[in-house]
């Protein structure tokens, strides 16, 4: 094709380009708000027709291998020339590429002609061809115009599901094969990130995602008309509320002969809360936050390690350890120069990191900070949080030192308070304050008021 001939079909688009050009030129405040609600119907149904001539065409040039011809090239892929000339990403590009040859090259020529004839939209396009790429042509033949009929009635999601059961009955044994396909595909991921996070990632199956989802649900429900939060923080925290849960529960087999639980390992400088110290391990995912590891160490079991590191020296460094904390060691006297500080540090850290080697040499008996009898005074008097204005249940709270036991404040009823996961987070990383007063209320002052909230 030489550059005229080439010029003179792209120009046939003129019109249309001109026809945008028209509508993106409309005052829209001039319409009334019948026409608007009108053309936003019309205009997303062209825009569906538009979109199946578009990928008739791109069935056509990946049937002649005619990717790259815009350029005088040849690429050997249709889904990398889209990635690279329409700056597509690689699931969009590959997506459009399997649709076109489904609709347009394949089995689906009913679903191709109610998508140009505007009966269907295109992601009901994309649905029935990704559906039913597993099926043998003949099948999908035969059952397309159930498929197509049911395209016209439903939405995208319910298609899919539709689709799904269909095939069952259509190739019960290519459904089969794609049940177990699907079973080997299940997994979960877990990895640390750069920040500091826990990267989660998996795929689980229908039975077992509904059975997350059911779990998960009471625990991701807004608090509260003020719960900021967005859907994804309220199931991440539901999640984590949901592992804590079980891990209280005792429910879950040991490992070594010790049940499951949540260790982190954080010297004595740290603890306390002292400048310089080096913070808390919490296994492979990395450090915590100075004031996760003092807000857990409000309701933990303890256990208190003496350690010597060798070889630097003689000196003793006073470990502890939580069972949800862990050891402690003392961070070195304050020296001079940001480097010498910080390889002072790194001979802190555990062996594993770089730091020196340790050797035990006493290990104390762990013990619950709050006891359990403690705790079921605590459920009897305030029956749920205290946070001001909080109504979450007994069982969503863990046990709050109003005056930490690291800096003097007793383990006693008066110095405790039950508080959630969220209102607990609050006071420590987020700053707020809790006083109880000599009525016996609690009065809760944020950090940027001086005014307190009484419960």
């Amino acid at each position: 094709m030489n550059s005229n001939t080439h010029s003179t079909e792209v120009a046939g688009l003129t019109a249309l380009a001109a026809a945008v050009q028209e509508l993106a030129a409309q005052d829209l405040d001039r319409l009334t708000d019948a026409v608007l609600a009108e053309q936003v119907l019309v205009l997303r149904g062209l825009v569906d027709r538009l979109e199946g001539h578009w990928l008739q065409q791109l069935a056509v040039v990946d049937g002649r291998g005619a990717a790259g011809a815009d350029q005088g090239q040849e690429v050997g892929s249709t889904a990398a020339w889209l990635r690279s000339r329409l700056r597509l990403g690689a699931g969009a590009a590959a997506s459009s590429v399997r649709t076109a040859r489904a609709l347009f090259r394949g089995p689906l020529a009913a679903t191709a002609d109610a998508l140009i004839g505007g009966e269907i939209s295109v992601a009901h396009a994309r649905v029935l061809a990704h559906g039913t790429q597993e099926l043998p042509d003949r099948v999908t033949a035969e059952a397309e115009p159930v498929l197509v009929e049911a395209a016209a009635r439903l939405d995208p999601p319910r298609l899919r599901r539709v689709i799904a059961h269909l095939c069952l009955v259509a190739d019960p044994e290519g459904a089969d094969r794609e049940l177990e396909r699907r079973h080997a595909r299940r997994g979960l991921w877990l990895a640390p990130t750069l920040d500091g996070m826990v990267a989660v990632d998996g795929l689980l199956e229908p039975e077992a995602g509904q059975s997350l989802v059911a779990a998960l649900e009471p625990l991701a429900r807004p608090a509260d008309a003020q719960d900021s939060r967005s859907g994804g923080q309220r199931r991440a925290d539901a999640l984590a509320e949901l592992a804590r849960r079980a891990l209280e529960g005792g429910r879950l087999p040991q490992t070594g002969g010790v049940r499951p639980q949540l260790t982190v390992t954080v010297d004595l400088e740290s603890l306390v809360g002292r400048s310089g110290s080096l913070g808390g391990e919490a296994g492979w995912a990395g450090p915590l936050d100075p004031q996760a590891y003092r807000r857990l160490a409000c309701d933990g079991a303890l256990t208190r390690v003496l350690v010597t590191r060798r070889p630097s020296g003689h000196r003793h460094l006073d470990h502890g350890r939580s069972a949800d904390q862990g050891p402690v060691t003392q961070a070195p006297s304050r020296v001079e120069g940001l480097g010498m500080r910080l390889r002072a540090a790194m001979a802190l850290l555990p062996p594993v990191l770089g730091g020196a080697p340790t050797q035990p040499l006493e290990v104390g008996r762990a013990s619950r900070v709050v006891q359990p009898a403690q705790r079921t005074a605590l459920a009897v008097r305030d029956g749920g949080c205290v946070f001001p204005g909080c109504e979450r249940p007994l069982a969503w709270c863990e046990a709050h030192h109003l005056r930490h036991w690291l800096h003097g404040g007793p383990t006693d009823l008066a110095n405790l308070a039950l508080l959630c996961r969220a209102h607990h987070r609050a006071v420590h990383e987020g700053g707020w304050r809790l006083t109880r007063q000599s009525d016996g209320r609690l009065t809760a002052v944020p950090p940027y008021r001086r005014h307190p909230t009484a419960a």
